[in-house]
């Protein structure tokens, strides 16, 4: 196996550590948020997090993954201190501008979104506003030690963040029983302390401070249409949550979000530590022969890991929602599948936009959210007065399809890679299927373990099918797992 790989698995393992924990931490903790916070809690929170996320695109997105970018076209260290000086001076004037205004105006906001009937609505979203001053900084921290691959002390201080968060919310929601507040005064604190660790090892690295205006155009250029590409992304993933608010209530926005809290949190537990370092190693790949073979052996193994884990999610869960969650939100496990089925489309998108990126056309990257804002807009008007809340979980399957192929088609208009896609499509279809049988011979029994049993073998024979192949050419030390088989080659 070559350095490449290493590297890749090595870091995105030691991230996905830091990340499993952190996931693993929210999914255990559900038991005692479903009891100490109501539906309409989880809808109130769902709605600050869309808004707080739309404005953290504003100061971040762009400014974080330029310097990042550009961090691999600099010869020395000097430079280096000054791009990424250059780049955290960006970040503050950014989040001056955006966020004074925000905060002056933050109680028609509040009234706006979370409606006129809940009267601390203001006050939640000035916790929540500081708390999106202070992640703001973390993450151009957080990218200066990716791009140095210091796996190990990121998940450290990942870890130690983790700990501190989990004691704050817990003493504020159990001890002292203040609800939303809770959550939000625990992620406030929280973000101080990380932000205070993460500026002490920065500032040790890079030295006196050295401001370099020349930079401003570079990173400005590359970063504006990750902004906007980020926006309709954002757009993309939570409009749902304001059109179930407006159509249905409150409270099926909080069990849709518990039904996303499963689906999405599976999803980030691969593709987050994987995206980690998967940009890092693709620009440090650019321009060397094996780029091309890597890109597409990673694209199989990507995707059997992440459907396998999907399938078996959408089996159990009935069992793990019941074990997790209050009676209140039982109703979201019928949501689980469609939303894990969704979410593995939208994984798709991180190995096709690589040409953008390479390239620096980022603005290439905007047609494809436009046409998934489009198709959640119009999917989610037909299907959520028709189907309810599972309408919105339908819509979102037709969104991220339509982002990910439609981006495909875009993006090979700038550079080609080959992707294993027909075996991977076959393989989806059979899953589906298999799914969907077990799903009708469920609804013939009232035998638990029976149907548990059969979920078990579903799962294995697709397990034995599509990673058998992969440990195999493992063990053979043939190079890196490729489970998916290229039935009819790459389309």
């Amino acid at each position: 196996m070559d350095g490449s790989y290493r590297d890749l698995l090595k870091h995105s393992g030691v991230y996905g550590l830091g990340h499993v924990l952190a996931r693993l931490a929210s999914v255990l903790l559900l038991p005692v948020y479903t009891r100490f916070l109501r539906p309409a809690d989880y809808g109130i929170l769902a709605i600050l997090d869309l808004s707080v996320a739309l404005l953290a695109i504003v100061l971040a997105s762009g400014t974080v993954r330029a310097v990042v970018r550009h961090h691999f076209e600099t010869d020395s260290e000097e430079e280096r201190d000054g791009l990424w000086w250059t780049g955290l001076a960006l970040l503050v004037a950014t989040g001056v501008v955006v966020l004074v205004p925000v905060l002056l105006f933050r109680e028609p906001l509040a009234a706006w979104t979370l409606g006129e009937g809940e009267t601390q609505a203001g006050h939640f979203y000035l916790l929540a506003l500081c708390n999106l001053a202070l992640t703001t900084l973390e993450q151009l921290f957080q990218a200066h030690l990716r791009v140095y691959k210091q796996s190990a002390l990121f998940v450290t201080l990942s870890l130690g963040r983790l700990v501190v968060n989990i004691a704050l919310n817990l003493w504020f929601l159990i001890a002292l029983e203040m609800g939303v507040e809770a959550i939000l005064w625990g992620n406030l604190i929280t973000a101080a302390i990380s932000v205070a660790a993460l500026f002490t090892v920065f500032a040790l690295k890079r030295g006196g401070q050295r401001f370099r205006p020349d930079l401003l155009g570079g990173l400005l250029s590359y970063g504006m249409p990750l902004i906007v590409a980020s926006l309709l992304a954002t757009a993309m993933h939570q409009l749902d949550r304001y059109l179930l608010r407006v159509l249905l209530d409150l409270e099926e926005v909080g069990i849709y979000s518990v039904a996303y809290a499963i689906g999405q949190g599976i999803n980030s537990l691969i593709l987050h530590p994987f995206s980690e370092i998967w940009y890092v190693v693709v620009y440090e790949l650019e321009g060397k022969p094996e780029l091309q073979r890597i890109i597409r052996s990673v694209f199989r193994y990507f995707f059997t890991l992440l459907a396998l884990i999907m399938l078996g999610v959408s089996l159990f869960a009935q069992p793990l929602l019941r074990l997790l969650v209050a009676p209140e939100f039982y109703s979201a496990a019928g949501l689980v599948p469609v939303v894990c089925l969704a979410y593995l489309f939208f994984s798709l998108h991180s190995h096709f936009n690589l040409p953008p990126l390479l390239a620096k056309r980022t603005a290439s990257m905007i047609p494809a959210h436009l046409a998934g804002v489009a198709v959640n807009v119009v999917a989610n008007l037909i299907l959520i007065p028709r189907m309810g809340v599972m309408g919105a979980a339908v819509a979102s399957v037709l969104t991220y399809a339509a982002y990910s192929f439609f981006g495909l088609l875009v993006y090979r208009r700038i550079r080609r890679f080959e992707y294993p896609l027909a075996g991977g499509v076959l393989a989806l279809l059979g899953m589906v299927g298999s799914y969907a049988g077990w799903q009708v011979l469920a609804s013939w029994s009232d035998r638990p373990l029976a149907t548990g049993s059969i979920a078990a073998a579903v799962w294995l024979v697709w397990a034995l099918a599509l990673a058998g192949p992969l440990v195999a050419d493992w063990r053979r030390g043939s190079g890196p797992p490729m489970p998916l088989t290229d039935l009819g080659g790459s389309r």
